[in-house]
């Protein structure tokens, strides 16, 4: 469809300038020695008297679908959706009203932090990637039903949102008293390119006699995209991605003009010497495109009454197809404009305790939350701590997703000198087969996996055998 066309036109214009792909891994939230914790909980204050970041990696997917979700396994072969043995209502069961898939990533260039007194400062210099796609579940039940008389298929939760954005962030944390710490980070942002849609109405109904579709809806960019406009009301004439040459790519990254915000919010309230409280809220914020736009609006029903072909000719169908949106071009209204939008961030909820058993174990559970359109996700996440040395941390945890996947993760940290080097992983891929269908090929495949985050990077670590009152390994006091 051309609608599809204009929202691929940015997926393409988006990935050319970007491919990475942020939400740290839940187990880095209790790794008090890392100061990255700060990033998840601005409240947090890293164990070190100061630290400066260098280049470090962060990358997250989830998604309502697995594998063996979209593709089944019977007996020793997999079924697709197309065959009739493939279980619709399990797979309804699985991805809800809508399956969602969603990758967000951070590339940190350079932080610093340090301490004096009861308050610690921080700041930190980075780009960050979302990209979210919410598919309805009524278009996988085109692959179920077909098209049958009186049907009625609802699309208009289809969504796809993008950014790419710088991100500053300066940081404050206070220790109020012995008992309770606060923390909070302004954030300014700067957008490189973006995409959002926002569809009102989207829906196709089925007779026997005559199909009616009626759209509403709009697509707005921010990216190097080329529109020819047509004639008032048509289709445009060309959407192409625009191809930049190196100095132009390096314009875009530099520019700051796509202004946005946002604000961290945390606290840590320490009950007793074993047991201590804490919770944030961080991305309260959007980027707001104002440079390269282009949006496309479009509004109106249209009636198809069937295709006439002979036989089961591959190019008539074709061509019946492509004479349908051809008639879609003139019949739906459309209107190109260049519109000023904004890319809302999904805010996230984190809420743990932990509790310290022996000086260098603890324990930590963890509840995050991600709030976005037609989706609510929810993870828990329970760890346990080992810091044997002052030089070496580790974390093993289990991580459950409400409407995803469970698995594994871990995490280390190594000092060598001044240097930490740091790893930390969520859902780590375990469930591996060689997977195969009817025609007999076969191929490897994680076929349980929703979920994976994972983080790496380095650190100068200054102070680093921990402040005056709350040393890297709490049993050296």
């Amino acid at each position: 469809m051309n609608i599809t066309k204009y929202i691929l036109a940015v997926s393409v214009a988006l990935v050319l300038l970007y491919s990475a792909k942020g939400q740290s891994p839940m187990g880095l939230y209790f790794m008090e020695t890392i100061p990255q914790s700060h990033q998840i909980n601005p409240a947090m204050q890293p164990r070190a008297n100061a630290f400066f970041s260098l280049p470090s990696v962060n990358t997250l997917f989830q998604s309502d679908m697995a594998f063996d979700d979209a593709f089944q396994e019977a007996g020793n072969e997999w079924i697709t959706p197309l065959s009739e043995r493939f279980d619709y209502s399990d797979f309804y069961g699985t991805i809800g009203e809508v399956a969602n898939i969603n990758q967000y990533g951070d590339v940190d260039i350079l932080g610093i932090g340090f301490r004096s007194g009861r308050d610690y400062f921080t700041f930190s210099l980075g780009v960050r990637s979302v990209m979210q796609t919410g598919l309805p579940s009524d278009l996988f039940k085109i692959a179920e039903l077909g098209f049958p008389d009186g049907e009625s298929f609802d699309f208009s939760s289809t969504r796809i949102k993008q950014a790419l954005y710088h991100e500053l962030a300066f940081g404050y944390s206070r220790e109020w008293n012995d008992k309770f710490t606060f923390g909070l980070k302004f954030k300014p942002l700067f957008g490189i390119v973006g995409g959002v849609t926002d569809i009102d109405r989207f829906q196709l109904n089925t007779s026997r006699t005559q199909w009616d579709m009626m759209v509403s809806g709009m697509v707005y960019s921010s990216a190097p995209i080329d529109v020819q406009e047509g004639a008032p009301g048509d289709f445009p004439e060309s959407i192409d991605t625009r191809d930049l040459s190196d100095d132009e790519k390096t314009d875009y990254f530099k520019s700051l003009s796509n202004g946005g915000m946002a604000f961290d919010l945390g606290a840590v309230y320490r009950y007793d010497e074993q047991l201590t409280f804490s919770a944030a809220i961080t991305n309260l914020g959007y980027v707001r495109f104002k440079d390269d736009l282009n949006s496309l609006s479009f509004n109106g029903t249209y009636s198809f009454e069937g295709i006439n072909v002979e036989g089961s000719d591959e190019d008539e169908i074709e061509q019946a197809f492509e004479d349908i949106a051809d008639s879609i071009k003139t019949i739906i209204e459309y209107d190109v404009k260049h519109e000023k939008f904004s890319v809302p961030l999904s805010p996230l909820l984190y809420v743990g305790g932990s509790y310290r058993l022996t000086p260098a174990v603890t324990f930590g559970l963890l509840s995050r939350s991600v709030f976005q359109k037609n989706n609510f996700r929810q993870d828990f996440n329970l760890s346990a701590n080992l810091q044997p040395y002052n030089f070496v941390a580790l974390n093993l945890n289990y991580g459950v997703s409400l409407n995803g996947g469970n698995g594994v993760g871990m995490g280390t940290s190594f000092l060598l000198g001044p240097l930490q080097l740091y790893f930390a992983a969520d859902y780590i891929p375990t469930s591996y087969a060689d997977v195969s269908f009817d025609d007999g090929d076969s191929f490897p495949m994680f076929y349980k996996q929703k979920d994976l985050s994972f983080r790496f990077g380095l650190n100068l670590i200054f102070g680093r055998h921990g402040y005056r009152d709350e040393p890297m390994l709490a049993g050296n006091r």
